[in-house]
């Protein structure tokens, strides 16, 4: 019994040591076992290795579309919902409450894939945009695999 009770404390105090290297562990091995879908926009981003003027040279031409969709595509009643909507600082949300025909839904896909190619085209350098086809074409076999 008297061994016990020698015992008894030095496993809690073992533990009580043990316990916070434990908890700090899990979570880097869960942000390990991520897919890149599940990773923040920003570091899949920071993977092309972008540059401060790349990023904005993005942004603007982000912008231009989603101004050109508001203005050309959206009715005057959208439009004015939208921007009650991207006032509180909701843009990406602003679209989905707005009830579009499905004429303007593929146009504004259309619209964002035309973005997307001229981002491709005109900020990526040849590099940057052989990273991005190759992890498109990473994802795809993912894709085929998942599913098969």
């Amino acid at each position: 019994m008297k061994k016990l009770s020698l015992i008894l404390p030095g496993a809690v105090a073992l533990l009580m040591v043990a316990a916070p290297f434990a908890v700090q562990a899990r979570p880097s091995r869960l942000l390990a076992q991520q897919t890149p879908q599940q990773q923040p926009k920003r570091e899949r981003a920071n993977r092309l290795n972008l540059t401060d003027a790349q990023k904005q040279q993005m942004r603007a031409i982000r912008e231009q579309t989603r101004n050109a969709i508001v203005n050309e595509v959206l009715t005057p009643e959208q439009r004015n919902q939208y921007n009650a909507t991207a006032q509180n600082g909701n843009k990406k949300g602003a679209f989905r409450n707005l009830n579009l025909t499905e004429a303007q839904r593929t146009e504004i896909r259309n619209r964002m894939q035309a973005s997307r190619q001229r981002i491709e085209r005109e900020v990526l350098t040849q590099q940057q945009r052989d990273q991005l086809q190759q992890r498109r074409n990473q994802q795809g076999q993912r894709g085929n695999r998942q599913g098969a």
